[in-house]
């Protein structure tokens, strides 16, 4: 057996030698490209994708709602000419002119309705592609356009900020934007619905100092502008705190009847940003026990705070709860 093997091997390197090999594989390579080019002669049935630019719009209004980018043709064509399509990089879109294929009617009537028929329009669309393809189908089988008037209006930026603070520091105000608002344009029905313009979300930690970022902004989908980014103010400060001692009111106090609370007067404790503590004082609190919440379970009455300012930061007081004497007047 071993000594056929060897001598099968020797043969065969021979015939290579000879060239008997090489001689082989160039008939089948040539029979392979005349059976390929005799292929591409035939007609074939296939499907392409071709992309879609939509021209010539209706002045002063526009294309809105859901428009396909691509279009699935089933077209019939001699292999050559499918092989050159697909081999082709670079496709050119297939150009779809609004107002010629809607006869005007979106620009002349007040509806803003219209639908086409593509496979109605496939010989057109044949001739941009390529003469030599014959269109059968085209999916989806129709567009239906809807245009809106274009509209203006002037809405305002909400910075979109989240930020941490270093020990003691605090942000003195909300965040601004320069500019703080901005001119947007796009379909009347969409505009109607905006009342602010975000922006991307900054991230800032541990801020100790006041600083400004640029942010891009985000518009909603057909709104333009010809702002794109704005300038956010982030406005940093120290926190100091505030002490004050109020009286304590009685609420729904009966008429032949006076009541006193022990102790008569509560001590708040808050921390606010420096530019905002001297706008605080005693009168920015309001303290109170309301009389008809007790009960024979009750020995004491719970303090509530009233009337808060918007600028304190945090907010402790004592005590929460006192005692009170009732006397008849």
């Amino acid at each position: 057996m071993p000594e056929r093997v060897i001598a099968f091997i020797r043969s065969e390197i021979k015939a290579i030698r000879n060239g008997k090999v090489f001689i082989f594989l160039a008939c089948l390579v040539l029979a392979t490209f005349l059976w390929f080019l005799n292929a591409l002669e035939k007609h074939y049935t296939d499907h392409i994708s071709v992309r879609v630019s939509y021209v010539n719009l209706p002045q002063k209004k526009e294309l809105t709602g859901y428009l396909p980018n691509h279009l699935d043709l089933t077209v019939d064509a001699l292999g050559y000419t499918l092989l050159r399509y697909k081999l082709r990089l670079v496709l050119s879109p297939l150009l779809i002119d609004v107002n010629e294929l809607s006869n005007n009617y979106l620009t002349t009537n007040f509806s803003s309705k219209y639908s086409i028929s593509t496979n109605g329009h496939k010989e057109e669309f044949a001739k941009q592609i390529n003469n030599e393809i014959k269109i059968i189908s085209i999916k989806p089988d129709s567009l239906n356009f809807k245009v809106s008037h274009i509209t203006e209006k002037m809405v305002q930026v909400a910075p979109n900020v989240k930020s941490s603070f270093a020990r003691e520091y605090v942000l003195q105000k909300r965040p601004t934007s320069k500019p703080e608002s901005i001119l947007i344009s796009g379909p009347d029905e969409i505009i109607d619905t905006i009342k602010v313009i975000n922006t991307k979300l900054i991230e800032l930690k541990n801020l100790s100092q006041s600083l400004i970022r640029d942010a891009d902004l985000i518009f909603p989908e057909e709104i333009h502008s010809d702002i794109s980014k704005v300038s956010v103010q982030i406005t940093v400060e120290q926190s100091t705190e505030a002490k004050f001692e109020i009286p304590i009111e009685i609420l729904n106090q009966p008429k032949d009847i006076l009541i006193k609370s022990f102790p008569s007067k509560v001590k708040i404790t808050c921390r606010v940003g420096v530019s905002q503590f001297n706008k605080l004082n005693k009168e920015s609190f309001k303290a109170f026990i309301n009389f008809s919440e007790r009960n024979a379970q009750l020995t004491k009455l719970p303090v509530i705070l009233n009337n808060l300012p918007e600028n304190i930061l945090s907010m402790d007081y004592f005590p929460k709860e006192v005692d009170y004497i009732i006397e008849h007047k």
